[in-house]
């Protein structure tokens, strides 16, 4: 029963995770490689931080703001992954129910939502996975 869910069962368990030090480049290289649009940050393995492509642009658009040239050298020296990610982001427990994190995407606020288990990254739920999720709901009724 779909109500029984976890998110364990339907996140994306193997989670592309960015480090303090990584730069500019690393950070759009994980985004264009993967194919993904959120990144969770982590220290020792433990979540501080989330980066979406949506505050790569954000920092792109204000370093134009700011009379930067744009060259991946001039991005890179002025980047820091502190300051452009979300700090102490939204996120559940393995064990969250299915409700849980419906609540938490559908609110508008959150394209995506990392999964602990205790404080250690062990997957990631976007809205891309609820899709799938709907899709699988709806061609496998029982």
């Amino acid at each position: 029963m779909i109500h029984k869910r976890q998110a364990s069962d339907f996140m994306t368990g193997q989670v592309i995770v960015a480090g303090e030090s990584n730069t500019y480049t690393q950070v759009m290289e994980f985004f264009t490689k993967h194919k993904i649009q959120h990144l969770p940050v982590a220290r020792d393995g433990k979540l501080i931080g989330i980066i979406s492509n949506k505050d790569m642009l954000q920092y792109i658009h204000n370093a134009l703001q700011n009379g930067a040239s744009i060259s991946e050298e001039s991005l890179t020296a002025g980047f820091s992954i502190d300051q452009v990610m979300t700090h102490n982001p939204v996120a559940v427990q393995k064990n969250a129910p299915q409700t849980e994190v419906l609540e938490i995407l559908s609110s508008g606020k959150f394209q995506a939502v990392p999964v602990l288990e205790g404080n250690v990254i062990v997957g990631i739920i976007s809205n891309k996975d609820i899709t799938r999720l709907y899709h699988y709901d709806s061609t496998h009724i029982l």
